[in-house]
């Protein structure tokens, strides 16, 4: 399997803060659980074949995807499909990055995937084009940054959106206390965080905090690009739960539930190599 990570650089790098290309997939399971990473994403299919969005782990119900489609703001875990020998590259946006796309809400595509071609009319088709002609990783990255480079020529990113999110992803910073130390109401955040962000400053913040535990679990484990890794050994979910600002472990067990379907156990025993992605096998 081909994986490769890019990070953007000069203005770009406000907008974007990676680019994933990977080829060559082969899957073991069938489906992966993808878990809230508090990113807006535009995936670029580079097969030609559907991927189906599932409407549960184990239905066979679901929305088939083509050529490229953009995934908002999601607040809970979505299923997908695993499929051989796939190829994709996946641009994440920064805070408030996606918006200056779009050049809409944010919080329109939150929870939701659309076909990019809904989103962004003639220039969906641009992107994918690109990408597929340039002959290596390389100048696949450079054709994604070169879309991006003119669909981002006149854009700016809010005001303070970026600054106001990075806030919050300190971890500790109460929204009630950030919007006294800046002077905005708790109405006002929400509406910029609604405009830019694509969820309400207390989700978003609820997020980075769920993300810093599943950082931290993934250190005592091996990364893998291939999910064909290890589970996480167990840790101390009390001592956790109090180190990154939950009430207690029951707080902790009921976020891991809301943001990925599961215990912080069972968490740890699916994990086989990244952070937001779980493998599904369904039973012969």
């Amino acid at each position: 399997m081909e994986f490769a990570l890019h990070f953007p650089q000069g203005r770009l790098a406000a907008f974007v803060e990676s680019i994933t290309f990977y080829a060559g997939y082969a899957p073991r399971h069938d489906r992966e659980k993808l878990i809230p990473d508090g990113a807006i994403q535009i995936i670029v299919d580079l097969t030609d074949r559907p991927k189906r969005l599932y409407a549960g782990e184990t239905t066979p119900l679901g929305v088939d995807f083509t050529r490229s489609w953009i995934s908002g703001m999601q607040q809970r875990w979505i299923v997908i499909e695993a499929q051989q020998a796939a190829s994709m590259l996946v641009i994440r946006f920064q805070p408030g990055g996606a918006q200056a796309l779009i050049r809409h809400d944010a919080g329109a595509l939150a929870n939701s995937v659309y076909p990019l071609v809904s989103v962004i009319n003639g220039a969906a088709a641009s992107l994918r084009d690109r990408v597929l002609e340039a002959p290596s990783i390389t100048g696949k990255f450079a054709a994604a940054e070169g879309w991006l480079g003119e669909q981002l020529a006149g854009a700016s990113l809010h005001a303070c959106a970026p600054q106001l999110a990075a806030r919050l992803l300190l971890g500790g910073q109460r929204v009630r206390d950030l919007a006294a130390e800046t002077g905005l109401s708790e109405r006002h955040l929400r509406n910029i965080f609604a405009q830019a962000i694509g969820v309400s400053p207390k989700q978003f913040a609820r997020i980075g905090r769920f993300q810093r535990v599943v950082g931290e679990l993934a250190r005592s484990g091996r990364d893998d690009p291939a999910l064909t890794g290890e589970a996480l050994p167990g840790a101390d979910w009390a001592q956790l739960a109090v180190e990154n600002g939950y009430a207690d472990q029951s707080h902790l067990s009921h976020e891991f539930v809301a943001f990925a379907g599961m215990t912080p156990k069972a968490y740890a025993a699916a994990y086989r190599g990244l952070s937001n992605y779980l493998p599904i096998t369904l039973a012969r």
